[in-house]
């Protein structure tokens, strides 16, 4: 595990330049051009880290951008060698200039006319940086080593936290020409003097400005994003980068609860033993999903359970956190949806049960109702969908819900006893219609399961059986009958 409680997000993102178009990596003759209207697939480019200074960058094809010594500029990198290596130079304005490490020239241009050959940088040399990772995110500072949350006045946020426990670490980086909004749990936005507001305007955009594997929020004014006293309240301060200016973006994992067939809450509340034995919900109630194989996209991924004692799961006689890591089997875990319900399976094969004191062992050959357990999904109250064509969106003002949008629309999300409802900004419901499309016309709430099925990705099942499913078309549908790429959402 990278330092810190989660790991730092491999960074992908595109490249616009001045005149609003993106570097484009295309699989015809490895060309790398600069057309793409918005951010789609071929306009993602992966960071690969070769040391503190130099980069690689590489296509959604796999191939890696290359320079040669007569400034020729494609992508035909099969891997890392001197002219696929760069150094990206961030600019006052927080856009950023690639430089070829063997050569000391620009990567410039536009259009189909691309070239790595400039010894000065104008701006046909410069890209803002567009995100592609999924929006929703928990930000840790540098300096104190501590993750911002929402406030329990809601009222602003606060950087407190040494985990980033709960539905209120979760926030959304949201991107707007160039621009970034950070956005709480609550639906409001950041704005410099550290106060949550309902409405966007320019006192609540930040340029991204990069450091390493690293990040500020330049305002503005010019000023730049920290934690503030002892209540560490982030607002813009200073107009100088330091540690306290600094975060790295990670990944916001699924946090859940469990409720066992007793009624009671799965728990560490009374030491490192997991048991099912409160019947109110703390933070001990709380337990991070992680992935085993985050590169899996089977469905059928392993899970660690991560408790806020920093510590995994581990079966044993009885179910223990304690360990740091998950690498050993008896922290691995498979998972079997039930609608609102799941049962948990251990390394040997056997289903976890309860005993009526709240005892829990992997002692079950078969799945008895003392197998099955509630699950609840607490830290995405708001919820951002992805699927393999783009993000779920309102089609104008239609109400019908389309899966390849290059923009996302934020919905809400609750959870009671295991069964999701799903909320448009409009205050009307999802719903499934008579043709299994899917709209926001519910004036009621329309029931849907979540199965967690991969890192970051969830099956959405709708009440008639069936997966939400996706098409290139847009086409968003209660439709999909097994596992794939097309009802996998991330989330």
């Amino acid at each position: 595990m990278a330092a810190g409680f989660n790991e730092t997000l491999l960074w992908t993102f595109g490249m616009v330049n001045s005149v609003g178009k993106y570097l484009t990596g295309e699989k015809f003759q490895d060309k790398v051009v600069a057309n793409g209207s918005s951010l789609k697939k071929k306009q993602i480019w992966t960071l690969i880290r070769v040391d503190e200074t130099k980069i690689a960058l590489k296509n959604s094809f796999g191939k890696f951008l290359t320079a040669d010594v007569k400034g020729k500029l494609d992508c035909s990198g099969d891997s890392v060698g001197d002219g696929q290596k760069f150094i990206l130079e961030t600019q006052e304005s927080g856009q950023v200039a690639i430089k070829s490490v063997a050569f000391g020239r620009y990567v410039g241009g536009s259009g189909d006319d691309l070239s790595c050959y400039d010894q000065t940088v104008d701006p046909t040399n410069l890209y803002m940086i567009h995100l592609a990772l999924h929006p929703q995110i928990n930000l840790r500072n540098v300096n104190r080593k501590t993750y911002v949350h929402l406030a329990e006045d809601g009222e602003s946020l606060n950087c407190k936290e040494e985990i980033p426990w709960g539905y209120d670490a979760m926030l959304i980086l949201e991107y707007h020409s160039g621009r970034y909004a950070i956005r709480a749990a609550n639906t409001k936005y950041l704005r410099r003097d550290g106060e949550l507001v309902d409405e966007l305007d320019d006192n609540s955009l930040y340029t991204l400005v990069f450091r390493d594997a690293q990040v500020s929020f330049k305002d503005c004014k010019g000023c730049y994003l920290t934690a503030v006293g002892h209540a560490a309240k982030i607002t813009s301060r200073k107009s100088s980068i330091g540690k306290d200016e600094l975060f790295y973006i990670e990944d916001s994992h699924p946090q859940i609860r469990l409720i066992a067939s007793n009624g009671k809450y799965v728990s560490i509340r009374d030491g490192v033993e997991v048991r099912a034995n409160h019947s109110d919900a703390t933070d001990t109630e709380i337990f991070q999903m992680e992935a085993v194989d985050r590169s899996d996209l089977s469905g059928n991924v392993k899970w660690a359970f991560r408790s806020n004692n920093k510590n995994y799961w581990n079966s044993g006689a009885t179910l223990t956190a304690e360990g740091g890591d998950f690498s050993r089997e008896t922290a691995q875990f498979t998972v079997e949806w039930m609608g609102p319900l799941v049962a948990l399976r251990a390394a040997n094969g056997r289903y976890f049960s309860v005993t009526s004191n709240g005892k829990i062992s992997a002692s079950s050959a078969e799945m008895a109702d003392n197998c099955k357990f509630v699950f609840e999904f607490i830290n995405r109250p708001i919820v951002v969908l992805r699927g393999d064509f783009g993000f779920v969106g309102t089609k104008g003002s239609s109400g019908t819900l389309e899966c390849n949008r290059s923009q996302y629309d934020v919905f809400g999300m609750t959870c009671s006893a295991g069964v999701f409802n799903l909320r448009a900004v409009s205050g009307k419901f999802w719903k499934v219609e008579a043709d299994s499309s899917i709209t926001t016309h519910g004036d009621k709430a329309t029931d849907f399961f979540i199965e967690l099925r991969a890192h970051t990705r969830m099956l959405i099942v709708a009440e008639n059986g069936k997966y939400l499913k996706g098409q290139q078309n847009g086409g968003f549908s209660a439709t999909g009958d097994s596992v794939e790429k097309n009802t996998l959402w991330e989330y």
